[in-house]
């Protein structure tokens, strides 16, 4: 029995330099670069955690855990030349500016314009914006400005004059369109 228990244990560990190299030793191997790089980050290190092959998710532990996922992904794309400069300093620092794995909440404030375009929803922008006289509109959609802070709770982000957004996310993202008045 115990001459059993040594040959596995033998090949456990003659098996171990054959996929180690595979692994690349912790660090990132090349990937296919995505044609929308924000949308594989979101893809593979989701806000709300790791999605189990059963489809439930599984939270992160903390934000550390989240932003390990982001900095792996980021490291992955830039060895492969997926990203642009620009890319390779705002991923990890958006990740680090999120509520992904923190019990805080992402919240909205709207500066809502109108628009005085004499023909609204024609496909020409032939307005000005309430809100910013330099923006041609259509519709006022069009002249809805927004910005996005992490706040402490939902109520802190009311008494701001803001909307939580819902599963949270990073301040570099948009914020989504505002509530229906």
């Amino acid at each position: 029995m115990r001459s059993l228990t040594r040959l596995l244990a033998l090949g456990a560990v003659l098996a171990l330099p054959a996929t180690a190299p595979a692994m690349g030793h912790g660090k990132p191997q090349p990937i296919p670069c995505p044609p929308d790089v924000a949308a594989a980050v979101a893809t593979q290190c989701p806000c709300a955690g790791t999605t189990n092959p059963d489809l439930t998710v599984n939270p992160w532990r903390n934000h550390g855990q989240y932003q390990k996922c982001v900095v792996h992904f980021r490291n992955a794309l830039r060895k492969s030349g997926c990203l642009t400069d620009d890319e390779k300093r705002t991923i990890a620092r958006c990740g680090a500016r999120s509520t992904c794995g923190k019990d805080t909440v992402l919240c909205c404030h709207y500066n809502l314009g109108t628009c005085n375009d004499p023909a609204p929803g024609d496909m020409v922008a032939a307005g000005t914006c309430s809100n910013d006289p330099a923006v041609a509109c259509d519709v006022s959609a069009d002249c809805t400005k927004s910005s996005s802070s992490i706040r402490q709770d939902a109520n802190a982000c009311a008494a701001d004059g803001g909307v939580v957004v819902v599963g949270g996310g990073s301040v570099c993202a948009a914020c989504p369109p505002p509530p229906a008045p």
